[in-house]
C-alpha cells in the first residue's frame, strides 16, 4: 500500500484587506540568489563577496563590557534554548504556512518538530506553536538570510508576516528564561533587517518582538518603521565609531 501523506493542520489565514503589495496564500519571499552563511565562522557570502559584519554583530557594539561578559557567562544556558525554540518555530512555519516544500521534506520536518515539542524545551515551544495569533497572519518568510552590498552587512531574521490589517511586519523571536524575565527593545535589530531588506525591494511597515517564556508566548506592540530605522542608525554609528579605533577587529 502507498504511504499516506502526512496530515497537516488546516490553517486558513485571514487575508489582509489593504496594502500595496499582497502575495497570495502560499507565496513566500524568494531567497536572495547565492546568499549563504558559512559555519563555524558564521560569515555570510554572496557569490565571491563576503560580509565582515552581521546585524547581530553591529548590535553587539551597543552593549557594555559587563553585559557582554554576562552573555558569555550564561551562554551554555540560553544558547541551546534559543536555538531549539527558533528551530521549532521555523519547522512550524515550513510545514503549515505554505512554504515551498516537497512531501519528503514535510515528513522529515514534522518528525523533527514532534521531537522538539516534547523535548527539554517543551514549556517554551508548545505555547509558542499553539498561539492563536498564528491563525491571523500570512507568513511570507522564516529564518530568511538577507544582506546589504553597499554596507557589507548581512544577517538572518526570524519571521515576517502580513497581519489582518495588511501591514507587513518583520519580527524577532526572543526566548526568556522565566516568566519574570524582563523584556527590552529590539528596535535596532529589527531596523537593521528592514534596512537590509529594503535594498532588495522588500519593504515592511513595522517591527515586532515575539517573547517566548516557559508557559506563555506574547507578541509585543508594534515598533514603527521610523523607530526601528532610527535605532538602527544609532547602532550603525556606534559600530562605525568603534571600527575607527586603533586595533579594531570585527
Amino acid at each position: 500500500m502507498p504511504t499516506p501523506h502526512p496530515k497537516l493542520p488546516s490553517i486558513q489565514p485571514k487575508l489582509p484587506s489593504i496594502g500595496t503589495w499582497l502575495p497570495s496564500i502560499g507565496t513566500w519571499l524568494p531567497p536572495i540568489p547565492g546568499l549563504h552563511r558559512r559555519d563555524p565562522e558564521h560569515r555570510y557570502w554572496l557569490g565571491d563577496v563576503s560580509f565582515p559584519i552581521s546585524v547581530t554583530g553591529v548590535i553587539g557594539y551597543l552593549k557594555t563590557d559587563y553585559a557582554m561578559d554576562r552573555i558569555e557567562a550564561t551562554r551554555a544556558t540560553w544558547e541551546p534554548r534559543g536555538n531549539t525554540v527558533h528551530r521549532a518555530l521555523e519547522l512550524m512555519m515550513l510545514t503549515t504556512k505554505g512554504a515551498p516544500r516537497t512531501i519528503e521534506q514535510v515528513r522529515h520536518d514534522i518528525a523533527e518538530l514532534g521531537a522538539l515539542a516534547i523535548g527539554d524545551y517543551s514549556d517554551w515551544i508548545q505555547p509558542l506553536l499553539e498561539h492563536d495569533r498564528w491563525h491571523q497572519l500570512q507568513i511570507i518568510a522564516s529564518e530568511r538570510p538577507t544582506c546589504c552590498l553597499k554596507r557589507r552587512v548581512a544577517g538572518t531574521f526570524d519571521v515576517a508576516y502580513i497581519d489582518e490589517d495588511g501591514r507587513r511586519i518583520l519580527a524577532d523571536l526572543k526566548s526568556l528564561g522565566s516568566e519574570s524575565s524582563s523584556t527590552y527593545s529590539t528596535a535596532a535589530q529589527l531596523g537593521g533587517y528592514t534596512a537590509l531588506e529594503a535594498t532588495w525591494g522588500n519593504h515592511y511597515d513595522a517591527g515586532q518582538t515575539i517573547w517566548c517564556r516557559p508557559g506563555s508566548t506574547t507578541f509585543s506592540p508594534l515598533y514603527s518603521l521610523q523607530e526601528c530605522r532610527t535605532a538602527w542608525a544609532g547602532a550603525w554609528a556606534t559600530f562605525k565609531a568603534r571600527a575607527s579605533e586603533p586595533g579594531f577587529v570585527s
